[in-house]
């Protein structure tokens, strides 16, 4: 044995009786392996793991949506954000949602419905702006968590810019837009707000292509809210369902998704006159 090996365990004594430890053996060990030595049949500390569902108490990136991630801890910490991001007031609830409009109704119905678990279909949320899409998403968002179910809440435009931005060659390094698309798809319940939005490209219909394609493939329960129609009416000049996405996008829309075409007034409007 070296000297300085001697050295080493010499002073990893000293320290462990110093300190009287009622466990000397591991106390050695841990000082040797701090020093960078390793003894032959050294017992390693387990990492620390949640008690409720197995998952790492600690993981290098949350972000990442890793099945090691505890998901009682920080990963539903940070879905609670993404909904505070929204609605930071936390105002945004399904006991504060305004049914009292009929199409309105039946779609909050559906909604409770996933809530209890009774309904496994998604929804397709249609309607002009300011009819409520948001607030029952964010709602429904909400009361998932509170029962501790996983849901993640997206916005198709911020989804695909953080799609794009690894393209750059200062990315992030995890960040790479299959782990994106897979990390949304990791979720029971995915909720995607404001489809159609997302400026038309090439590039940007690969990408929902991919997104939906990862949805429909993992069966996730999937909520949307868009204020594209299915059909040009009154007041709207813009492309319509079946002109803004190809067949293959809407194939796995109509399997996922019920469509909910919600009326009433613009409540953000309303909110505004005072």
């Amino acid at each position: 044995m070296r000297p300085a090996d001697m050295a080493a365990i010499a002073e990893a004594m000293k320290n462990a009786l110093g300190e009287r430890p009622h466990d000397l053996l591991a106390c050695v060990e841990h000082d040797l392996e701090r020093r960078g030595y390793a003894l032959p049949g050294a017992r390693k500390e387990e990492p620390e793991r949640c008690a409720r569902c197995g998952g790492l108490n600690h993981d290098r990136d949350h972000e990442l949506s890793s099945d090691a991630v505890c998901r009682c801890g920080g990963r539903m910490r940070r879905l609670r954000g993404y909904l505070d991001a929204v609605d930071p007031g936390r105002r945004m609830t399904l006991g504060a949602f305004d049914a009292s409009e009929s199409t309105v109704t039946a779609a909050l119905k559906a909604a409770c419905g996933i809530v209890s678990g009774e309904r496994g279909r998604g929804m397709l949320l249609m309607g002009p702006p300011g009819r409520g899409k948001t607030h029952l998403m964010v709602g429904l968002g909400r009361e998932l968590l509170g029962r501790e179910r996983d849901a993640g809440y997206y916005n198709v435009v911020r989804l695909v810019s953080r799609v794009q931005d690894t393209y750059g060659e200062h990315s992030g390094v995890g960040d790479t837009r299959r782990a994106i698309v897979e990390s949304v798809a990791s979720h029971e319940v995915v909720l995607l707000d404001d489809l159609g939005k997302e400026h038309a490209s090439t590039n940007v219909e690969s990408i929902v292509y991919e997104l939906f394609d990862a949805l429909y493939a993992a069966r996730v329960t999937l909520v949307i809210a868009t204020n594209v129609p299915a059909a040009r009416g009154e007041g709207y000049g813009g492309p319509t369902l079946s002109e803004r996405y190809d067949e293959a996008v809407r194939s796995r829309l109509r399997a996922m998704c019920e469509r909910f075409v919600v009326k009433g007034e613009d409540r953000r409007q309303a909110a505004w006159e005072w």
